[in-house]
């Protein structure tokens, strides 16, 4: 991959966005021409992501730096403030930002490129134990405009205690979308005879997350190849939604909750089984009273998933603040820092080297079966980039999925409808 400098403006995102988003506030507010400031940071994690986040850049300023790390608590919150700081001239050095944000500012020219330091006085060592995926959704354009942060896959975890009352090898989870089905009426178990299931092999929260890997499991897209038209409308995704009615609502061994509830009923012992991201094992560690497997999703067609998270972008401020910046940057994704955010996250590591780093190491022989579930990275795909998909992905979930699993739709007139109005959103100015 060619990592070039490009030629790069700021220009203001339009002002009109001050009356939608509001203005930028005090948090982390500054000029942005000043060096005397701490760098700014902006990001969404909190609880033992922010801790192992704050853990790392207070290591990080022990070295002599001055980087200030501003959780603003939720992605949409975040994007709002990005946006606002933006369009009020005061951006922050560093932000966490989806493919799809990191579109937009690219098109308002916000941004710095990557490649002028990838190529710099100060560059990256050995790119090549970097995963490619990561690279092929930072690239935008020809130029690497992002950089991997906090990137994760979903996995399934499943009590195996369940596992072997029922009869099911808990070595290993379902490997096949029939197996999935099939595991999951077999969990769920009327204890106390009233003709009831007071036990459910799933449990999920209504997400689009398990639809878009039931499609590229199928052989589907979420868009077409140039990213101006979804996809998702095809029979592959009327086919993925139609199974995902059937394992969470039509074969009645699936607990649909709000919110992380999911979480909660499987730590109880009320299901068996979850979907979630890697990172969620920092959210159940230490809560579980039984035996926890970790596995891969069952595959479909092909076995693939999504990648999930975000990366790091860099704002046009001055050359000593945006050096300062690169150096945190280039610190974070060093073997030994990527190691240790995975496996005090549960996010994934960077580097392919950090997996034989003693601290992965450790965390992996912990949890038999996360190996395998991480990796599934090495047949991933990266997400959409198109600017308007993060408001057309919001699209897909209500317009669509909810509908349907709420019995109100069938799947093909839901995925048909969704498609219009998430067109309507890639199509946006």
């Amino acid at each position: 991959m060619r990592f070039t400098a490009g030629r790069f403006r700021r220009l203001l995102i339009t002002g009109t966005m001050l009356g939608v988003l509001g203005c930028a506030g005090g948090d982390g507010e500054r000029d942005p021409g000043s060096s005397a400031d701490p760098i700014k940071f902006w990001h969404a994690m909190g609880g033992p992501l922010g801790r192992s986040l704050d853990g790392l850049v207070d290591e990080f300023n022990a070295a002599g730096h001055d980087l200030e790390s501003v959780s603003m608590g939720k992605y949409q919150a975040l994007s709002q403030k990005v946006m606002a700081a933006v369009a009020a001239g005061g951006p922050p050095d560093l932000a966490q930002c989806y493919e799809a944000w990191t579109a937009n500012l690219i098109e308002n020219q916000s941004l710095v490129p990557f490649g002028r330091f990838l190529e710099g006085a100060s560059p990256v060592r050995d790119m090549d134990d970097f995963y490619e995926i990561y690279l092929r959704g930072a690239e935008q354009g020809g130029e690497i405009w992002s950089f991997p942060f906090n990137k994760s896959v979903r996995c399934l975890y499943y009590n195996k205690d369940m596992f072997r009352e029922a009869g099911i090898d808990p070595a290993h989870g379902p490997r096949t979308w029939e197996e999935y089905r099939d595991y999951a009426r077999r969990l769920t178990v009327d204890t106390d005879g009233d003709g009831k299931a007071d036990r459910f092999g799933l449990a999920s929260q209504i997400t689009a997350s398990m639809f878009e890997n039931l499609l590229v499991q199928n052989g589907g897209t979420l868009l077409n190849e140039d990213e101006s038209a979804v996809s998702f409308d095809s029979p592959e995704g009327v086919e993925a939604l139609e199974f995902m009615a059937d394992l969470l609502v039509r074969d009645g061994s699936a607990l649909i909750s709000q919110g992380f509830e999911y979480q909660n009923e499987f730590l109880a012992g009320k299901v068996a089984m979850i979907e979630g991201s890697s990172v969620s094992l920092a959210f159940i560690e230490g809560k579980y009273g039984f035996e926890l497997g970790i596995a891969p999703l069952p595959m479909g067609k092909i076995d693939a998933q999504l990648v999930a998270g975000t990366d790091v972008v860099l704002f046009a401020t001055t050359p000593e603040r945006e050096a300062t910046a690169w150096e945190f940057v280039k610190w974070f994704t060093e073997t030994e820092q990527t190691a240790r955010w995975s496996a005090e996250t549960g996010y994934l590591p960077v580097r392919k080297s950090a997996m034989e780093d003693p601290v992965m190491v450790a965390k992996l022989e912990r949890y038999p079966g996360l190996r395998e579930a991480y990796a599934q990275l090495e047949r991933a795909v990266p997400q959409p980039q198109a600017k308007g998909w993060f408001a057309g992905r919001n699209v897909l979930e209500r317009e669509a999925i909810e509908p349907v699993l709420r019995g109100r739709m069938e799947p093909a007139e839901a995925l048909h409808a969704a498609a219009r109005k998430a067109n309507a959103e890639l199509l946006a100015p």
